[in-house]
């Protein structure tokens, strides 16, 4: 009888198929949901730089065709066909691919998905035509300012780096691209000691290792792990960037270095980013939005990786009114941990386990939890076990994480609007420190 002080989303388990496939599930007797993903550590950073974008192009190509399911339309009927969903996404660190199906269905999502990772078809004229596809994808973001300046943010906060490179890659590197790097990419990083599967739903753990078992449990047996470079990029020191934009709004990104995913101040600094610029009742919104009416759009979020991070601040602002809105967001920042209150932290604390618990509320949510703590970090930190750190977090250790994070000396800006060198942002920036 399971203690029931232990929410259900903390009774996963683990197991390890011979080949190296980790396989950790969660068993939810309420749903009549279950999804089955696949977390690969093959995301971005680590690609050669003359082929930046092949990861993303390899998540594309996977589901034209594989030996089992045959065609792309064959591959999403056999999931949409029976009401359910499946899709995929390029990160940084993680690949991810999942189907979402009733409980009945839950083989033939496992031998749709695992399809995708283990026996994809790519074939040469289906290349050039996905090639032709996420050129458009490329172009769609350049034309949309608030991707834009995120490329522009990543490209001056991680200089010179693969955390830097924009994931869907460029034309000039997409040209490098053909079958042959596509195949050697797959059999490179595609490998077991890659992979993580995380399953939610009303299945017990033992039948899930069977059916993953059954379909990925002979793949490349004895294969070695991938090659993983993980070396420091976030730029020291300041620097700005500003590129001419002809439009009504101007788009800014403040970044400056964070903290790694498991690092012990995590929970802190999600507390510090939902008192700053987390929802409407946040100081950036009220401040910069509803009392000086400087920007429709401010927000602030923190990006932590397995090894490194960065906290930043983003605002959509009048062109005429981009330097005055940046000095108030830094005047925040500087001003941060002498005024943060009890009643600030006390309110972020409640924001936060509600965020938790509501996330985790579906088999998609649990997935994720589980999955992506698995596939970076090698270890879950339980439901339980994060309220008790959220919980334990003291105005104190605010203060800390504020003067360790928040470092005007720093700061590196990205500007995207209609800005003439660099828009007097520089000596802003300068003046900060």
């Amino acid at each position: 009888m399971a203690d029931s002080s232990i929410r259900p989303v903390d009774n996963y388990e683990v197991s390890r198929l011979a080949n190296g496939v980790t396989v950790v599930s969660v068993t939810l007797s309420h749903t009549q949901a279950v999804t089955y993903s696949i977390l690969l550590t093959a995301g971005s950073r680590y690609e050669e730089e003359r082929l930046s974008g092949v990861s993303h192009f390899v998540e594309h190509i996977v589901f034209k065709g594989t030996e089992s399911w045959g065609s792309a339309k064959a591959i999403s009927e056999a999931i949409e066909g029976v009401g359910g969903s499946l899709n995929a996404s390029t990160g940084r660190e993680i690949v991810t691919y999942y189907a979402r199906v009733p409980g009945p269905r839950f083989e033939q999502a496992v031998s749709v998905i695992s399809s995708l990772v283990v026996e994809p078809v790519v074939e040469a004229d289906e290349v050039e035509k996905e090639r032709g596809v996420i050129l458009e994808e490329i172009a769609m973001a350049h034309d949309d300012p608030h991707s834009r300046v995120g490329m522009i943010s990543s490209e001056v906060t991680y200089p010179d780096h693969a955390l830097g490179r924009d994931i869907a890659g460029t034309p000039e590197t997409l040209a490098n691209v053909g079958h042959a790097e596509l195949r050697g990419y797959l059999d490179g990083q595609y490998v077991p000691s890659s992979v993580v599967v995380a399953v939610a739903g009303n299945r017990e753990h033992a039948d899930v290792v069977a059916a993953v078992g059954e379909k990925m449990g002979d793949w490349r047996m004895g294969a070695p792990e991938a090659e993983r470079e993980l070396t420091r990029g976030v730029g020291k020191g300041q620097a700005v960037r500003v590129e001419n934009w002809d439009s009504e709004q101007a788009n800014i990104v403040l970044t400056m270095p964070g903290i790694r995913q498991d690092d012990p101040d995590r929970w802190a600094l999600s507390l510090i980013n939902i008192i700053l610029g987390d929802g409407m009742s946040s100081r950036l919104f009220q401040k910069i939005r509803e009392e000086m009416a400087l920007a429709y759009s401010v927000y602030s979020f923190p990006v932590m990786h397995s090894d490194q991070g960065i906290f930043g601040v983003h605002a959509g602002v009048s062109p005429g009114k981009a330097t005055t809105a940046l000095e108030a967001v830094m005047a925040e920042l500087a001003e941060f941990g002498k005024t943060v209150t009890a009643h600030e932290l006390e309110m972020a604390r409640e924001y936060a386990r509600g965020r938790l618990l509501l996330g985790t509320e579906d088999t998609r949510g649990v997935v994720h939890w589980i999955g992506r703590q698995l596939a970076v970090t090698g270890k879950i930190v339980t439901i339980e076990e994060s309220l008790a750190e959220i919980d334990g977090v003291s105005l104190d250790d605010i203060r800390k994480v504020a003067e360790r994070v928040l470092r005007p000396e720093d700061y590196r800006l990205a500007v995207l609007g209609p800005f003439e060198g660099d828009g007097g942002f520089e000596s802003l920036l300068a003046g900060s420190a």
